[in-house]
């Protein structure tokens, strides 16, 4: 198992928990404040490469070329739609934002 600092990360083979947040790479499953999230796969993967990268910038880019396979400008109102959609699902659980808007550049996981 990993660690890093002060982050509260912790992944091995088949899982990832940041935060309160926990996936699982063999099921497929989101858990948040032990709370089953539902999500598309498209949503988890995109959990997934923000949790991977947490407390750092995403960009806008690397998750065009990451997730979608396509440029920044073919897939740029998507992009907005399932972040909008993670953050919907997440805010049932709680209140404090987990996803970060760095306007114009991208998104980070918050790892508090």
């Amino acid at each position: 198992m990993l660690e890093s600092g002060n982050t509260s990360t912790q992944q091995t083979f088949n899982k990832l928990i940041v935060a309160q947040v926990e996936l699982n790479f063999f099921n497929r499953t989101v858990f948040f404040q032990r709370e089953l999230i539902i999500t598309t796969g498209l949503e988890f993967n995109l959990l997934a490469l923000l949790m991977a990268n947490a407390g750092a910038l995403v960009t806008r880019g690397c998750i065009a070329e990451e997730i979608f396979q396509r440029e920044l400008i073919a897939c740029d109102k998507s992009i907005n739609s399932h972040i909008a959609n993670l953050r919907k699902k997440l805010s049932v659980i709680s209140a404090s934002p987990v996803i970060k808007t760095v306007k114009g550049q991208g998104y980070i996981f918050l790892t508090s």
